[in-house]
């Protein structure tokens, strides 16, 4: 859930069906020592005999339930919550989307500028308007998200009004962008900038995932680097870890959407759990 001090972004249940052990009621044949009434012959005074009934302990069989450990299927219940960055975190995820980017440009992979107005230039598959507003878009939306690295702070309700200005037009265009772009994904997967975020993307899964277990939330990557976090995700791949093909793509979802729309609310996310199961995505 959403907290006043908004430390959260959004919590959801998955239900992992896995062999646990438990205590079960197994009907059984024991041995129990009982009281019972024992026939017995003894003689008359008058020399016959005669049978009568004494009480005695004996050792009987009875069926009794009894508590057995026993390896059952059940669905076990886990919490997983994605926090809100705090500020250093934010920072170090664009220090890492810089830095992706300044790799790939080093080894010859063009940005999408780059790729934009090599098309508009020589023409292609989008149309020279298609490429300028694009690269545009992409032109203003670095601005923004310049600007927007000096003053972000964790409580929406603490932004001025041209911040949330600010805000929602870098919504608007990342959204813009994306729609744009599903044309061209062919073209354009391969561009440093998708390379870059792609990295951040997964930067802010690995340090924003959380499980909860008794009320108590500890990283479900664990590692105090970016680069132990990931490695410690390549060694639950590895291990073919069940509970993280369960929620991995969940998480992903989640945080690529957060990432992309910014202002989403919990309702957003209900909408996109509820896809999420139903197989609409």
């Amino acid at each position: 859930m959403y907290t006043k001090s908004n430390k959260e972004i959004y919590r959801f249940k998955v239900y992992l069906e896995e062999e646990v052990e438990k205590d079960v009621d197994v009907e059984k044949e024991v041995e129990v020592e009982k009281e019972v009434d024992v026939e017995k012959t003894r003689k008359a005074e008058d020399g016959t005999e005669e049978k009568y009934i004494e009480k005695a302990k004996r050792k009987v069989k009875e069926k009794k339930l009894v508590k057995e450990k026993k390896k059952v299927k059940d669905k076990t219940e886990h919490t997983f919550v994605i926090m809100q960055p705090t500020r250093r975190q934010m920072e170090e995820a664009d220090m890492e989307y810089s830095i992706e980017m300044s790799r790939c440009v080093k080894e010859g992979i063009l940005t999408k500028a780059m790729l934009l107005n090599k098309y508009s230039d020589n023409g292609g598959i989008m149309s020279e308007a298609e490429a300028k507003d694009l690269a545009s878009m992409y032109g203003r939306l670095s601005e923004l998200q310049t600007e927007f690295t000096t003053w972000k702070i964790n409580d929406k309700q603490k932004f001025n009004d041209k911040q949330k200005a600010t805000v929602e037009e870098m919504a608007s265009l990342r959204r813009s962008i994306a729609q744009t772009e599903t044309n061209y994904s062919a073209l354009l997967n391969h561009t440093a900038d998708n390379k870059a975020q792609t990295r951040v993307i997964g930067w802010y899964l690995l340090s924003l995932s959380y499980l909860e277990d008794d009320g108590k939330l500890e990283p479900y990557f664990a590692g105090e680097t970016y680069e132990e976090k990931k490695d410690f995700l390549y060694s639950l791949e590895e291990q073919e870890n069940d509970l993280l093909a369960l929620v991995y793509e969940k998480l992903t979802a989640f945080i690529s959407f957060w990432y992309f729309s910014i202002s989403a609310e919990r309702e957003d996310f209900d909408n996109l759990a509820k896809d999420l199961e139903e197989g609409n995505l």
